[in-house]
């Protein structure tokens, strides 16, 4: 080995050390607008609150930052205004279900989505100064492979790329997973939302690892699905969480999507006693051989 490759694979190795130290944090990502990215990051964020666990929900969409509109929440200020000196933290947190902190984005901020790096880093200096009070963080992200969605990725422990099962949404996801690969994040996990069934969502999943494995020697292995369900519809118009009254197969799929990501996390502190019923997760791995 050279030099050069000595230096380099020391450098990772203590990027990853320093990873470790920092506290569990889930990205949640797509390649296309529209297929339940923020949805299934409010969902995940409440149960893993529920789950016993201080959970800070970020919204880092940089051009459609709406997490305020499916919480129902009216916020002073954003994560903006904390990257800006302009407010405190204690000011831009809201207080979410089960005790969870939503630390809200700038809805159609030029800024973030017009790749302002310099911007960027300031945005996500203040999330990390932010994620110290917390447990696990869950980061909703805008749509696409732009500059704010590769360094939420990059700082993630546990990126997901949620996609749904049209040929479009698939392609873009793959084409989102490609990029990510080659910007040395974590390998991104697969997500099918809007699924008729249990099969449906193993055949896209399949399909899609077999892809992955042939172009890009990687599985992108299937963490978790979201069966269809006008129920969910129904929780995005009454801007609330579908787990908080939810039941059913839909409720199950995301409690076991829940469990699977804090599984893959480093060790997740629990700061107090969770008021529900421990998460199960389910094996999915084994079901795409």
């Amino acid at each position: 080995m050279s030099h050069v490759h000595q230096a380099q694979s020391l450098l990772e190795t203590k990027k990853k050390k320093v990873r470790r130290r920092l506290t569990p944090w889930v990205t949640v990502t797509g390649g296309k607008g529209g297929v339940g990215k923020t949805l299934i990051s409010v969902n995940l964020a409440t149960l893993t609150a529920r789950a016993g666990h201080r959970t800070l929900l970020l919204d880092l969409d940089p051009g459609l930052a709406n997490l305020d509109v499916h919480l129902r929440l009216a916020p002073r200020f954003t994560i903006e205004d904390l990257a800006e000196g302009r407010c405190a933290l204690d000011e831009a947190l809201i207080d979410g279900p089960f005790g969870m902190s939503v630390l809200c984005g700038q809805s159609g901020s030029t800024r973030l989505a017009g790749g302002d790096l310099e911007f960027i880093d300031k945005v996500m200096a203040a999330a990390e100064r932010a994620a110290r009070k917390f447990d696990v963080v869950i980061c909703d992200t805008g749509a696409g492979i732009g500059p704010s969605v590769i360094r939420a990725a990059k700082r993630a422990h546990l990126t997901l790329a949620v996609t749904n099962p049209d040929p479009g949404s698939i392609t873009d996801t793959y084409a989102l997973c490609k990029l990510l690969l080659g910007t040395n994040t974590a390998e991104p996990q697969l997500v099918v939302n809007r699924v008729r069934n249990r099969e449906d969502a193993m055949r896209v999943g399949a399909r899609f690892a077999a892809v992955c494995k042939k172009f890009l020697n990687q599985k992108m292995p299937l963490i978790g699905w979201l069966l269809a369900d006008p129920e969910i519809e129904r929780s995005v118009s009454l801007q609330k969480p579908f787990v908080l009254s939810g039941s059913g197969a839909a409720m199950e799929d995301l409690q076991a999507l829940t469990a699977a990501a804090l599984s893959n996390l480093p060790a997740v502190k629990r700061s107090k006693r969770p008021p529900g019923k421990a998460l199960k997760s389910r094996s999915i791995r084994r079901n795409l051989r």
